[in-house]
């Protein structure tokens, strides 16, 4: 390994269990102006579905990077758009092991991964899913192998990319029949906004010393 890699990892996961910055970093990235009304679509309701997402960082030339994905036409919610592997959590399990068990369903990682760490929760108000991301960690790029129900095509972006501020960017969406711009991360090779934006942002601002 890496030993600048190993240390990074070591920094993340210091940090991960410190406080973290939630809705202030959460909101740079919403697709709304929030302001004290709008701020109220992403308070949970009791009903909420639950859902939890990973962020698998992997070690490769060097570099931390981790998988986006970009959903089929044929899921229910988020159609055609760039997702982190996740989905809604089943009865019986920790939200833990819904990440764990839907990455290994949409994108087949079938390896031990370590955990890093949890985000904070993220209520997505146009699907109705109270979001729960945990960071994972493995040395090498897992294998993967795509459910093409559900994934149109995996993604590796490196981390390097989201802590570069070049890379936050609009994206012009069609919102009730107008275009609207709206903020979002432009990787190399996709384009993340949303609520897979919102979470990335945290992640993104957690790790801004290291």
């Amino acid at each position: 390994m890496d030993l600048k890699i190993d240390k990074k990892i070591k920094l993340i996961k210091k940090r991960l269990t410190q406080e973290l910055p939630g809705w202030s970093s959460q909101k740079k990235m919403a697709v709304m102006s929030i302001n004290t009304v709008t701020k109220l679509a992403f308070y949970p309701p009791p009903n909420a579905k639950l859902a939890a997402v990973a962020i698998i960082l992997f070690e490769e030339e060097s570099k931390l990077k981790f998988f986006l994905t970009r959903r089929t036409s044929n899921v229910d919610h988020h159609k055609g758009q760039i997702s982190l592997p996740g989905g809604a959590k089943d009865e019986g399990e920790s939200f833990k092991e819904t990440s764990l068990r839907e990455s290994q369903e949409e994108i087949g990682i079938d390896i031990d991964l370590e955990l890093i760490g949890q985000l904070t929760s993220l209520y997505a108000p146009v699907s109705g899913f109270l979001i729960h991301p945990y960071v994972w960690y493995s040395k090498d790029r897992p294998s993967t192998r795509i459910n093409e129900n559900e994934v149109e095509s995996i993604h590796d972006i490196e981390l390097n990319e989201l802590q570069d501020n070049n890379t936050l960017s609009t994206k012009a969406i069609n919102i009730k029949g107008m275009s609207v711009d709206i903020p979002s991360f432009k990787f190399n090779s996709c384009t993340s906004w949303g609520a897979t934006a919102m979470i990335l942002s945290e992640l993104k601002d957690s790790l801004a010393e290291i």
